[in-house]
């Protein structure tokens, strides 16, 4: 599997560029020879594509026994021969079956929680996030590896931990990855080109249809939005139209966000056609993370205070109010997949959209539970998991897959959600077992007593060992990802200077926390599988 992504440049230009990556003209096969296993027998290849003249032919001197890599000319395929002895001892036709899957969406759809490289953390240093106005000292927490990076030809600081998108935290471990990996590596004769802009912190208006720059600062950052992204990857890179459409587009005002949108459109007679779009939109814009942040601050505090006069906090009242907007915004995106990514209107069942998990429930899928240091939220002093809230905001994100299956059953499109109720009692509270040590389940955030590391030293975090949950906590975050809070916003929100607990509270909620790990994301691929192969089946065998 080749990313062909350049980690610096942040583009598909690893491979030889975008057009060779999404309009590849030919792909290497290996082929054999299982009849003719004779040693020190030399056998001819001779490789032609389809429709030239014989002339043009290839032709390959191997060993009987040997294994023979061909490239197999892209769309057209070749007509492949094996002599012997002035023999024709086998002739096929070769056409190699290329897939083009699509990753739209937010965080749950990027990977947003596993980085493809994870924080590393040293024993010997210990770190002070300050304290608060109340006294209360931010002492004895980890501190992190740093590294450089090179970018336009000057260092660049930077985490420790490392996206596939730095800017977007995309990442390998994504659901939708691993959807596109599994279909090809199960049919040998399958190629798939798998093209992912999925970003943390989009939402249909600000990140699918116009652009968003994601969620942490990197040179590289998106400039278009994800649709554009992918109408321009179509056209290989050139040759693409730019629209901007007035009021009209957004139904009369509905989505006010979407007034002077920009949209970039491949012609239909020269962009790559779609095969799947795998999506993961909606949460974002009833405004998941505000809702957490309900569920999660703990009352009479001035973080609270503050995050409810900067609007950093929703009540479930009011992320039901964005309801009719969402509605809205799915209408503007279906019309977006189909006109400009060329979807056709009769085969809408192409493009998957998935529910988000169930992230607070016990086993049962009904009570919730709550708690500090059983929630993995031990390492932030403004935060508990409160029942109650966390219950109703489980209620609206029920509420919200109601609307989805609706929007998804009246569009056409394919509906997944059947990992939900597997995500009951492996969120936020699924914890270490009492009487068992066992550090990779031990939710609790390693802390310095003065003489030793309690209840772990930092550097035996392991990000990726098995767990019971499958949801990152507060604590995962700061310690699998922990994101930096940039100087600029440091200084915009606390003008007083006094802006380090801000930066334990960023380092352990933007880096993932509340969202699905590595065997979270995997769940979700699994369920998803079966459906894509049912939808890839289906048009395949309709030619």
């Amino acid at each position: 599997m080749r990313t062909c992504w350049h980690l610096v440049r942040q583009d598909l230009s690893a491979c030889g560029g975008l057009a060779n990556y999404i309009q590849p003209r030919s792909h290497r096969i290996i082929a054999r020879v299982v009849a003719l296993q004779q040693k020190e027998v030399t056998c001819t290849w001779r490789v032609r594509m389809r429709g030239s003249p014989q002339s043009t032919a290839k032709v390959l001197e191997r060993a009987c026994t040997a294994a023979v890599e061909i490239d197999i000319p892209y769309p057209t395929g070749a007509d492949v021969s094996v002599s012997n002895d002035g023999q024709i001892r086998a002739a096929t036709t070769i056409r190699v079956n290329d897939i083009f899957i699509v990753g739209l969406g937010d965080s749950y759809a990027s990977g947003e929680g596993n980085p493809d490289r994870p924080v590393r953390w040293r024993d010997d240093r210990v770190a002070s996030f300050g304290s608060f106005a109340s006294g209360i000292r931010l002492d004895g927490y980890p501190e992190r590896l740093t590294t450089t990076v090179a970018y336009a030809g000057r260092k660049v600081h930077g985490p420790s931990a490392f996206w596939l998108s730095q800017p977007c935290h995309r990442s390998l471990y994504s659901y939708q990855v691993r959807v596109a990996l599994q279909l090809a590596l199960e049919d040998p004769h399958r190629a798939v080109t798998f093209l992912g802009v999925s970003c943390s912190g989009a939402d249909i208006a600000s990140g699918l249809l116009a652009p968003w720059q994601g969620v942490e600062p990197f040179p590289a950052s998106p400039t278009r939005s994800q649709v554009g992204e992918v109408a321009v990857a179509q056209c290989g890179g050139t040759g693409y139209e730019t629209r901007t459409y007035g009021p009209s587009f957004t139904s009369g005002g509905a989505v006010p966000a979407l007034d002077g949108l920009t949209l970039q459109r491949c012609p239909p007679e020269r962009a790559r056609k779609i095969d799947l779009i795998l999506l993961s939109a909606g949460g974002n814009d009833i405004g998941f993370a505000k809702l957490v942040a309900y569920a999660i601050l703990k009352e009479n505090t001035p973080l609270r205070r503050f995050s409810e006069l900067s609007t950093g906090v929703l009540t479930p009242r009011q992320a039901l109010s964005r309801f009719p907007e969402l509605q809205a915004r799915y209408k503007l995106l279906r019309r977006a997949l189909h006109n400009h990514l060329h979807v056709p209107w009769t085969e809408p069942d192409r493009i998957i959209l998935t529910a988000y998990p169930v992230v607070a429930l016990q086993r049962d899928g009904r009570t919730p539970c709550s708690g500090t240091a059983s929630a993995g939220l031990d390492g932030f002093p403004g935060y508990r998991l409160d029942g109650r809230r966390a219950a109703e905001a489980e209620q609206v994100a029920a509420r919200l897959t109601t609307l989805m299956r609706d929007t998804a059953r009246k569009y056409g499109w394919t509906f997944v959600s059947g990992y939900r109720p597997q995500f009951a009692g492996r969120g936020m509270c699924a914890g270490l077992q009492r009487g068992r040590e066992i550090h990779s389940d031990q939710l609790m955030l390693p802390r310095w007593t003065g003489s030793t590391w309690y209840p772990y030293a930092p550097s035996q975090y392991r990000a990726y060992v098995p767990r019971q949950r499958w949801i990152r906590t507060s604590n995962d975050a700061f310690l699998t990802a922990h994101v930096d809070l940039s100087t600029e916003i440091k200084r915009k929100f606390l003008l007083n200077g006094n802006y380090r607990p801000m930066d334990l509270l960023k380092a352990s909620t933007f880096g993932g926390a509340f969202h699905p790990t590595a065997e979270g994301q995997a769940a979700i691929a699994d369920a998803v599988l079966p459906t894509a192969r049912a939808i890839l089946a289906k048009y395949l065998a309709d030619g």
